[in-house]
């Protein structure tokens, strides 16, 4: 483990400038498209189902012994303060705030009421300092941990990656990372954004020279690259389970945390990253030189 002090979010421990512990494994609820969610009225969804979800998730990690969070998502305004009064009324935070800007701006406000404070989650995510209301957010709830989503082509370098978060790009002539730290946010993590295969060689290189250089978290979410594939249902010989376990394998190798997608994906991530895990420490134990 590294010498700096890893980020704490309760009994969460995400590590920065190394790669000796698990990735932290974050699924997504609530999203657009899920299953469980009414198309119709997103404000309405099956509550069993969702616990089940969560609680699969949660038991998959105490199993394999792998740090989570849930990232809580959300389309509109109304149906993202359901999905926190759901989550909130029935598991413990730390989690990740995702959803579309609009959702989270509520949620915000909502989670002030409850006496969530802003170490209690992580706001994902932040591209770019352009959105003042975004910036105004921040800066109102006291935001304490937010992620720097970097967006770029598919075959945009390392370098280049790395100079999106560093360069002074940024209105105010500032990086985005001295833009959020100016607005009081002190735990960034950085997530390369992953388009295809290729980008996320660029990214896994991208998240060494960020671990080594700049000492922060990073991760991604490797298995956005399946959707450019056919569904199971038409390509069954080459399932996409197969797919999501053999690149979260590799993306486990470098990441301090992984967005691995829908809640009901954990069984093949969980089990995909604790193999990579345990991979890894015989390599580590046996001074073996393969990557």
């Amino acid at each position: 483990m590294s010498n700096l002090e890893p980020y704490k979010f309760k009994n969460i421990i995400l590590e920065r400038g190394s790669f000796n512990l698990p990735p932290v494994l974050i699924g997504t609820i609530f999203y657009m498209g899920e299953t469980i969610v009414d198309n119709e009225n997103p404000n309405l969804f099956n509550e069993q189902k969702a616990k089940k979800r969560i609680e699969t998730h949660k038991a998959l990690a105490e199993k394999y012994k792998i740090p989570e969070m849930i990232e809580i998502s959300g389309n509109t305004p109304k149906s993202m303060i359901k999905y926190l009064e759901f989550y909130l009324d029935n598991y413990e935070t730390p989690f990740v705030l995702g959803g579309t800007f609009e959702a989270r701006q509520n949620a915000l406000e909502y989670l002030k009421e409850r006496g969530i404070t802003s170490d209690e989650f992580i706001y994902n995510s932040i591209s770019n300092l352009k959105n003042q209301k975004e910036l105004e957010l921040l800066k109102k709830y006291n935001i304490k941990s937010a992620v720097i989503l970097i967006l770029g082509s598919n075959n945009m370098t390392s370098t280049q990656r790395f100079n999106y978060i560093t360069q002074k790009n940024q209105p105010n002539n500032v990086s985005i990372l001295d833009g959020l730290r100016n607005l009081g946010i002190e735990k960034i993590l950085i997530d390369g954004g992953v388009i295809d295969l290729e980008s996320l060689g660029h990214i896994l290189e991208t998240q060494i020279l960020v671990s080594t250089s700049l000492q922060l978290p990073v991760g991604t979410a490797p298995n956005l690259f399946l959707f450019k594939y056919s569904s199971p249902r038409l390509n069954i010989k080459f399932h996409t389970r197969y797919r999501r376990a053999s690149i979260m394998f590799a993306a486990s190798w470098y990441s301090n945390f992984i967005f691995y997608g829908a809640i009901e994906d954990a069984k093949e991530c969980f089990t995909s990253a604790f193999q990579a895990y345990e991979f890894k420490k015989i390599v580590k134990d046996h001074n073996l030189k393969l990557f």
